[in-house]
């Protein structure tokens, strides 16, 4: 066993020393990343139970409403006038409860990673008029004005390949926003084109804007700008991450400007999907499907 000197002894034990610190440090470092994964599991966790007591209520009081309002319409002699509100609210609950259920199942899809793109020939001028059309009975409520700006004429078709029912489900989603955070007798102002193969399309709104230094928040699942007690507007922080994700599987992107909270506008550019042989589908609205038969004719 060799001896060492001094001085040997003391590089040694410095190196030693140096070695112990680092690996100190290491443990500190490695620590301190669990604990913030910790942090943020014990958050998420937290989000989760508030998003499914929260969607339970919204759940529960449509279906609550639809079951009570069809109950009474089969029970009891209604004069016409009742019987066409009574219809017109399960309606409403109705089409409230399909929109939440659309929005949790494609939730569900991309969270398992189960899901393709079904590629088809789009009229994206009916998508748009349909879509809204669906919502008319919100935008009523709030006495909103809407202005639809196609590209061309608004009678022709602007034809896109895309998924139509994704595609649907992105601008539903936008507009629904664009509904609940407007003012009332506000506008809704929408606009689409295709350029270069890409689709952009445009809902902005006059509503109470943004807080654009809550934008990195803003595509987050299950969160909302409000909560609680004091939480004014409905739904449950689930529309925008799933747009956000949507567009994501369709590489397209979105962006929101709010200039000093003056209303939002969402901007989505979505690119032209590639379509096999087989892809010869045409969808007018996202919802009817019509098909080339042998001689080139569309039918259903």
């Amino acid at each position: 066993m060799d001896i060492l000197s001094d001085d040997e002894l003391i590089t040694e034990l410095k190196k030693r020393f140096d070695q112990t610190k680092q690996a100190l440090y290491d443990v500190k470092m490695i620590s301190k990343k669990l604990e913030d994964v910790n942090h943020k599991l014990q958050l998420s966790e937290q989000v989760k139970s508030n998003f499914v007591s929260h969607m339970k209520n919204e759940i529960n009081n449509p279906l609550s409403c639809i079951l009570g309002l069809s109950q009474q319409l089969a029970s009891s002699a209604m004069d016409p006038e009742m019987v066409s509100s009574a219809a017109s609210l399960i309606h409403n609950e109705a089409f409230s409860l399909d929109f939440q259920l659309r929005n949790i199942f494609a939730a569900a899809e991309l969270e398992s990673g189960d899901t393709s793109l079904q590629v088809s020939m789009v009229d994206i001028n009916q998508l748009i008029t349909s879509t809204t059309e669906s919502f008319q009975h919100l935008i009523q409520d709030k006495r909103l004005s809407v202005h639809f700006t196609p590209q061309g004429d608004e009678s022709e078709r602007l034809l896109f390949k895309t998924d139509a029912e994704r595609l649907r489900l992105v601008f539903s989603n936008l507009l629904s926003n664009a509904i609940e955070f407007n003012q009332d007798d506000g506008q809704i102002t929408i606009a689409a084109q295709v350029l270069d193969e890409t689709l952009t399309l445009t809902v902005a709104d006059t509503g109470i804007g943004i807080d654009m230094s809550q934008l990195h928040r803003l595509f987050d699942r299950f969160v909302q700008g409000e909560s609680g007690m004091r939480k004014s507007h409905k739904g449950h922080g689930l529309g925008l991450s799933i747009t956000q994700a949507v567009l994501d599987l369709m590489q397209g992107t979105v962006s929101v400007h709010s200039p000093d909270r003056q209303g939002a506008t969402f901007t989505i550019s979505v690119p032209e999907l590639p379509s096999d042989a087989e892809a010869d589908a045409f969808s007018v609205d996202g919802n009817e499907f019509l098909f080339g038969d042998d001689d080139g004719v569309e039918a259903f």
